[in-house]
């Protein structure tokens, strides 16, 4: 069967501009009609549309789209298979996130009151999930399942207050960190309280074995290696080079 822009637009719930974008991306690129020149998609076109927007569910960009599909039918596969389990645990923050708001409501009505970690247990089961998302694939083949799972239990059982020194780490990270981006001198005061401030943090969200001198410079070492941990400290500070500068200043003092 035979799609005009319009008709596929319509069948997928989508704009037409979202298409059009996707063709002028390559990512799906329709077909022209001879004699008018509009656009129009064919059977294989809408499956490579519905594996587009499964592979958008969890906003993959584009670009990675553009690679998986110019891969093997296995490597779709897999990639599709993926995002089935980041849907499944997606489902299961969901419903525990469900869970939690009725236990809350019904507490309001004066059933048995929640303790204080099981108020916050959905929402860092999310933070969880969002970090597996992004990093889960590095992290657990350079530490490995145990221990990440390990961490993910220990980060489950935080306390509120726990969670909040960590909120206030990160932001103090990144603003110690911002005048000593480019800095050639690391045996200074502020890069030491920099190295403590970040093993603090570790050492909260880390099991208690866990940290070594050896396992933070190696997590400082995939701040360099990987862009996307490269681009959250640039855009943090908003100057270039600023992983690179935390990672000097950790092997230093580590």
């Amino acid at each position: 069967m035979i799609y005009s822009i319009t008709e596929l637009a319509k069948l997928a719930g989508i704009s037409t501009r979202t298409l059009r974008f996707y063709d002028k991306k390559e990512l799906l690129t329709a077909q022209r009609n001879s004699d008018n020149n509009y656009r129009y998609y064919n059977e294989a076109d809408v499956d490579r549309l519905q594996k587009i927007m499964f592979l958008r569910l969890f906003d993959l960009p584009l670009n990675q789209i553009r690679k998986i599909l110019a891969s093997s039918e296995m490597a779709q596969y897999h990639a599709l298979n993926s995002q089935r389990q980041y849907i499944i645990a997606e489902q299961k923050r969901l419903t525990a996130l469900l869970a939690n708001l009725d236990q809350t409501l019904a507490t309001m009505k004066g059933g048995s009151p929640m303790n204080n970690l099981d108020k916050f247990a959905a929402f860092k089961t999310k933070t969880i999930r969002n970090n597996e998302l992004r990093y889960g694939k590095e992290i657990r083949d350079k530490y490995s399942d145990a221990i990440i799972d390990k961490s993910n239990q220990k980060f489950k059982s935080l306390a509120q207050t726990e969670i909040t020194t960590l909120e206030k780490l990160t932001d103090q990270i990144l603003s110690e960190l911002k005048p000593l981006v480019g800095a050639k001198n690391l045996n200074q005061p502020a890069a030491k309280h920099l190295f403590d401030l970040h093993k603090k943090f570790l050492l909260i969200t880390w099991p208690e074995d866990q940290y070594s001198s050896e396992a933070h410079i190696d997590l400082a070492i995939m701040y360099v290696s990987d862009p996307r941990f490269t681009r959250y400290y640039e855009e943090g500070t908003g100057k270039k080079g600023a992983a690179a500068t935390l990672k000097d200043i950790i092997a230093y003092y580590a």
